[in-house]
């Protein structure tokens, strides 16, 4: 299996204006690619934002790779208690 690393190369060249935008960019690379294990930095965001690309992202994600995972860097152990407790068994969350 391929492990697909969105990078900041990747991140600076998406339409990221919204935590939406982000979702969307994220999607459609989810959908174009071949990426059953894939690695997020998230950090950036803030709470209500990260936590909402995490889930429908990873939901997404999901939906492609029912045995997939999604690595996703996050700055706050806030945002891991937020998540947490909605089970995504395809994610790991990493506080940078």
């Amino acid at each position: 299996m391929a492990q697909a690393i969105l990078k900041k190369d990747f991140m600076s060249n998406i339409n990221a204006t919204s935590a939406i935008n982000l979702v969307e960019d994220i999607k459609n690379y989810i959908s174009e690619h071949d990426c059953p294990d894939l690695s997020m930095d998230v950090s950036h965001l803030n709470l209500i934002d990260a936590s909402k690309v995490t889930i429908i992202c990873s939901t997404y994600h999901w939906s492609k790779y029912p045995n997939g995972k999604i690595s996703w860097k996050i700055k706050s152990n806030e945002i891991k208690n937020l998540i947490k407790p909605l089970n995504l068994g395809n994610i790991n969350l990493i506080t940078v």
